[in-house]
């Protein structure tokens, strides 16, 4: 069972995540106990600390994909074993090497973090790892990795992108929506809500470009895709409209996506292994 805490320490390291809920407040022998459960958890946020334009801080991603995991942590039931791990903080942010602030792994260099972590969450006896995408940079590397973590741990590894959770029709423009790549709407909203004292809302402006049917910057309906940096699209860092932003917004879109990775964590943790059977005539 969870460790019993207080929900206010005298630390804060784990930051939004419940007390209960974070592996660094466990001892070492208490997480091989939690480890006993079949279906026992961990969660990865893979986030990143880069540029976000003119006005949002460079922890955006960390910041709003630990702040989506700690609430919905908050909304499992008692019994399930699911436990968040430190994040990883930097990710793979070279798209903005020309832009001062970012902090940046190499692509190789986050596969090594994410192996070594997996390895050591095997180690400790763990049965199920997520990795929960929090940067749009990071998605082409997971979707990569993913599969290698599997067979080189034996963990099973799931994989979720909060930039797809529950998104809202309608909340954000379609017209923002077919070119908003980074520092938009949709992301200025939900800082705005989460941390507003960050935001510098007098320094906000952002780039957009002419949407084409057949070729894309991200997969907004098109078939083919073009190798972007962000100065090729923003002399900024904003690639998108963060005037149209609003704290009101904000809030649906994180209510919209705790909700469902609650919902999701727990699918998660209830899931046996999946039986085959052959297919004959």
């Amino acid at each position: 069972m969870l460790k019993i805490l207080p929900a206010t320490l005298g630390v804060s390291v784990h930051g939004p995540v419940p007390p209960n809920r974070f592996w660094g407040y466990y001892t070492g022998p208490e997480l091989g106990e939690l480890a006993k459960d079949p279906n026992a958890t961990a969660v990865l946020n893979v986030g990143a600390i880069e540029q976000h334009g003119p006005h949002l801080p460079t922890a955006t991603d960390t910041l709003f994909g630990m702040e989506v995991l700690g609430a919905a942590l908050k909304r499992l039931r008692a019994e399930s074993i699911v436990i968040a791990l430190p994040p990883t903080n930097l990710g793979k942010s070279e798209e903005h090497a020309d832009f001062v602030g970012s902090l940046s792994y190499r692509g190789e260099t986050l596969r090594m973090v994410l192996m070594d972590t997996a390895m050591s969450v095997a180690r400790t006896g763990f049965h199920k790892l997520v990795l929960l995408g929090s940067h749009g940079g990071n998605v082409g590397l997971l979707d990569d990795y993913f599969r290698d973590l599997h067979m080189a741990s034996r963990l099973r590894v799931f994989k979720i992108q909060i930039g797809s959770l529950a998104n809202i029709p309608g909340l954000v423009s379609p017209a923002e929506s077919a070119v908003s790549l980074h520092s938009g709407d949709g992301e200025t909203s939900v800082i705005r809500y989460l941390a507003p004292e960050t935001v510098r809302m007098d320094q906000a402006g952002g780039y957009i470009y002419e949407p084409e049917p057949d070729i894309g910057f991200s997969f907004k309906g098109q078939d083919v895709i073009e190798a972007w940096v962000t100065n090729d699209l923003s002399p900024n860092g904003a690639i998108g409209n963060p005037l149209t932003s609003s704290p009101e917004k904000g809030e649906r879109m994180f209510e919209a996506k705790v909700s469902r990775l609650a919902q999701l964590l727990e699918a998660i943790y209830a899931e046996d292994k999946r039986p085959v059977k052959l297919v004959h005539a």
